[in-house]
């Protein structure tokens, strides 16, 4: 109870006391460790719903500012309700891709599934703006995104495209992004395969898995993926690190 305490007390003031040995519990803590000695101040949330990843990152990193992006206006007005009170937190009714314009958002009977790619389980559909990460960012003066949270149905790599310039010049540390292992081409999520040889490509390398659902008959996975700079990693993270023998 007093550890518990402790930790809690800690995090309000941006510090988290580690002592595990593993990664992939909590990617709160992971970065918190990872970014100990130098910590996150920029924090793009693309894909926010309804401001559930805003909070908790508002949470657990208190001084970074947070960006978030949904493009749904029914979404966008109760993400605004739930973020109004976190003056770290900033909200976009916009969607991020490759290049600016307009898409028809698919709307899907749970709204966290909504997605611009097609999907034959819609029940409506409505129009979007959609901006480049490179545009934006140019606009808003910000030079280096800290982390890159991406969760948007599928569209994870087009949101990637749309940042080619922040990716080729090292100005993106960290990206969290959501992916499935399935090999099926018509699985409405983006391939785990496909994201890594991408942030591979761009000197990215994979840091940790965040499991959410399973199909164990084909060995089909869906989660979260982080993934780090690697020439921006540090030697070693805070706390207790069990290392591959």
């Amino acid at each position: 109870m007093i550890k518990d305490n402790l930790k809690r007390i800690g995090r309000m003031f941006g510090i988290h006391l580690c002592s595990t040995e593993h990664f992939g519990v909590s990617v709160e803590i992971d970065l918190s460790r990872l970014t100990a000695y130098d910590p996150l101040h920029t924090i793009f949330d693309v894909g926010g719903n309804f401001g559930q990843t805003a909070l908790r990152f508002a949470s657990a990193f208190p001084a970074a500012t947070i960006y978030t992006f949904e493009p749904v206006p029914t979404s966008f007005d109760r993400l605004k309700d739930a973020v109004q009170r976190c003056k770290n937190i900033k909200s976009f009714n916009t969607a991020l891709g490759s290049k600016s314009g307009t898409a028809v958002m698919n709307i899907m009977a749970s709204s966290g599934s909504n997605s611009i790619l097609q999907n034959e389980a819609a029940i409506g559909s409505v129009p979007v703006q959609i901006e480049t990460i490179d545009a934006f960012a140019t606009s808003n003066s910000i030079q280096t995104i800290d982390l890159l949270k991406i969760d948007v149905e599928g569209y994870e790599l087009q949101v990637l495209k749309g940042a080619e310039n922040l990716l080729t010049n090292g100005q993106i540390r960290y990206v969290f992004a959501e992916c499935t292992t399935s090999i099926d081409t018509e699985s409405p999520h983006t391939s785990f395969f496909d994201l890594h040889y991408f942030l591979e490509q761009h000197g990215f390398c994979f840091v940790s898995y965040y499991g959410e659902s399973f199909r164990l008959r084909d060995g089909c996975a869906l989660g979260n993926v982080l993934y780090a700079l690697q020439s921006k990693l540090p030697e070693r993270a805070a706390g207790r690190t069990l290392n591959i023998a």
